[in-house]
């Protein structure tokens, strides 16, 4: 038979009994260390939640009321705008071509609102205000670019006669003429589409006071568009 297992001293086992002892006490004042502590930072944020949360609600109150103030202004601007042409686009109408650049060049501070009077009233077809129109048109683009921009191009992209022949050519006059380079891909298009049309197919209605759009209409609607782009070329450069 082998021998028996070897017994631990009784001072051995002491010892370790002693050492487990010690390692379970300072676990224990740990956790006790641990539980005050987390105990007083969740005290502390329940004591300070309401003032957060009030804090966040104040903030998106102000945010709020900032965005109402802001569309109020916005609407009240409109409205003010709206009276302020309306007696403009008035007096335009029977004017002379000296008085129609006054009325337009006004119309033109209004910027953007400005932008879609002075294209119906390039609609109306009166070459004696043409001129004056296009100065109008230029002018709002100096206060709202790329509005301005954005609506000549509207112009020269819509196909379904809307626009007469005349208020084509001006949009395309202008969109290099206050240098929009966005439109450029839009003004080759149109160029090219321009090339295909014929009087019967052509994007635009005729000048009023004419009978019928013409071949000379979309020839020189396709020049305009031309320069333009070489214009805007040239800006690039």
């Amino acid at each position: 038979m082998g021998s028996p297992p070897a017994v631990p001293a009784l001072e051995t086992v002491f010892l370790l009994a002693r050492s487990i002892d010690d390692r379970l006490g300072n676990l224990e004042k740990e956790v006790k260390a641990l539980k005050p502590h987390s105990k007083d930072a969740w005290d502390k944020f329940e004591k300070l939640s309401p003032i957060i949360w009030s804090a966040i609600a104040l903030l998106i109150s102000v945010f709020v009321t900032g965005q109402i103030e802001n569309a109020l202004k916005e609407r009240q601007l409109q409205l003010e705008n709206v009276k302020d042409m309306q007696e403009l686009i008035q007096k335009l109408g029977p004017s002379s071509s000296a008085d129609a650049a006054s009325y337009t060049l006004a119309l033109a501070a209004h910027g953007r609102y400005a932008v879609v009077p002075l294209i119906q009233a390039l609609q109306e077809g009166r070459p004696e205000h043409r001129p004056a129109l296009m100065d109008g048109l230029r002018a709002a683009a100096a206060v709202d670019h790329d509005f301005v921009c954005e609506q000549m191009a509207v112009v020269i992209n819509n196909r379904t006669q809307l626009y007469q022949a005349e208020v084509h050519i001006s949009a395309a006059h202008l969109l290099g003429d206050i240098d929009c380079q966005r439109a450029a891909k839009q003004l080759d298009r149109y160029v090219q589409r321009l090339r295909q049309v014929t009087p019967e197919t052509a994007p635009f209605r005729a000048i009023p006071g004419s009978q019928e759009v013409s071949s000379q209409n979309i020839e020189e609607a396709r020049k305009a568009a031309e320069h333009s782009l070489e214009a805007l070329r040239l800006q690039r450069e």
